[in-house]
């Protein structure tokens, strides 16, 4: 920003609070117009709030001043003990806002519980205010962290926050880290050459997109849910428990050669095989044909390949690149009972997160078009709206307004017409 915008900014933001007699910490908030390079006579009132903002630390980083002990300080009645010309800015600080959502799906709310959370430490400030095993719910903002990087220049800085997210990993609730990482690396962004459509521009450069299924996270659950497996039925062998017991395992033992075994697992309720290969050595070999891998997945321990293998009550979760694959064996007993009641021709409208229904605009006996507003849920301060997937009659509405349900509980039944 140029030191005369900076300037008029700052000088309008002091004006702002001195015009309602406002004492105490607080953030006013601009919007620029940077058509033609950013001018001093080219920004706009946006809101004031009278409080830190969750940016604070940006503040803190480039100024070295602890604004939560000035704003304690004031509260007090004490007076600043420097002058607005006593400040200096020194280098570049980026925050990114880690959180509980799902950019793959519109960037819905996610909860449950946190299975594994791996932050970084060292070279960045991390505030957070959960830990391991603890649950993102829906009743509260869903930021799971804060991750903030200083250095000399914006590039450096983007570029140590980039790291950073590198390292970070989270299983339960969907996150945001991969997109996080991808915006911080992205050309335009670190260019400096964005505005407030640079995302809705970019979402699939991005990864704020659906994505394909990541054939290596399943590879690697599929050995996880393998061994897990074979334990199993060691365990209700009569077999007296050695290592490496020949005649405790349920897989094809063979005394030399390569040791194969196989796995079907489940992957967004999709069946696929997993062959896996053991050749002694530390890395395992698997093949998926219905993803189209054959490859190496190492077992050396957690963090190889950039993998985090995670166990989940019946699931396993791979984080790998800051993204969560779920994966369970595969039960061909396990049927979505709620699509058994949906009428030929029909459909299911489910809830796609957990919330709180806050409208529910159809009755049974209704007629729908596709497109067609049914109900919302709302959950962490967004609210979804629920649209019909294809023209036809309501059959069953569930729930009412004002109820809380879980991701996936059915709501409506559209019968065709």
């Amino acid at each position: 920003m140029p030191a005369a915008m900076r300037a008029a900014m700052g000088k309008a933001a002091v004006e702002a609070a001195r015009a309602v007699g406002y004492v105490g910490a607080g953030t006013v908030e601009f919007i620029a117009d940077g058509t033609g390079g950013l001018k001093d006579n080219a920004f706009y009132f946006m809101e004031m709030n009278t409080r830190l903002q969750v940016e604070h630390p940006v503040t803190e980083a480039i100024t070295g001043l602890d604004l939560v002990e000035l704003q304690f300080r004031v509260a007090a009645g004490e007076k600043l003990p420097f002058s607005q010309t006593d400040l200096e800015i020194d280098g570049h600080a980026v925050e990114a806002r880690l959180y509980a959502e799902d950019p793959e799906t519109g960037f819905l709310p996610s909860t449950g519980k946190l299975w594994a959370l791996r932050l970084p430490d060292g070279s960045v400030r991390v505030d957070t205010g959960v830990e391991e095993g603890g649950e993102v719910t829906a009743f509260y903002d869903p930021m799971i962290a804060k991750i903030i990087a200083h250095a000399p220049t914006r590039l450096e800085a983007l570029d140590a926050l980039a790291a950073a997210l590198g390292e970070t990993m989270v299983a339960g609730p969907r996150t945001n880290t991969a997109f996080l990482k991808a915006l911080c690396e992205a050309e335009g962004f670190r260019k400096g050459d964005f505005d407030t459509g640079f995302i809705d521009r970019n979402l699939q450069g991005l990864g704020a997109v659906e994505q394909p299924v990541d054939a290596m996270a399943v590879a690697a659950a599929a050995i996880d849910l393998a061994e897990a497996e074979a334990n199993r039925i060691a365990e209700r062998s009569w077999t007296p428990q050695v290592h490496n017991d020949p005649w405790a395992t349920g897989d094809g033992f063979a005394l030399a050669g390569t040791h194969e075994h196989s796995v079907d697992v489940a992957v967004a309720g999709t069946r696929h095989r997993a062959a896996i290969f053991d050749d002694g050595a530390e890395r395992l070999h698997v093949e998926i044909p219905s993803l189209g891998y054959s490859g190496p997945v190492s077992t050396a321990g957690e963090g190889a390949e950039g993998l985090l293998v995670v166990p989940a009550d019946d699931a396993v979760l791979v984080i790998r690149n800051g993204r969560q694959t779920e994966v369970k064996l595969y039960d061909p007993l396990d049927v979505d009972f709620d699509q058994l009641d949906v009428p030929e021709g029909g459909a299911v409208v489910k809830a796609p997160m957990h919330g709180k229904i806050t409208a529910l605009l159809v009755k049974t006996g209704d007629a729908v078009h596709k497109g067609q507003k049914l109900a919302a849920v709302e959950a962490m301060k967004m609210e979804h709206a629920l649209i019909a997937p294809r023209d036809g009659v309501v059959a069953e509405t569930f729930g009412a307004v004002g109820v809380q349900v879980s991701e996936g509980a059915k709501l409506i039944v559209i019968a065709e017409a």
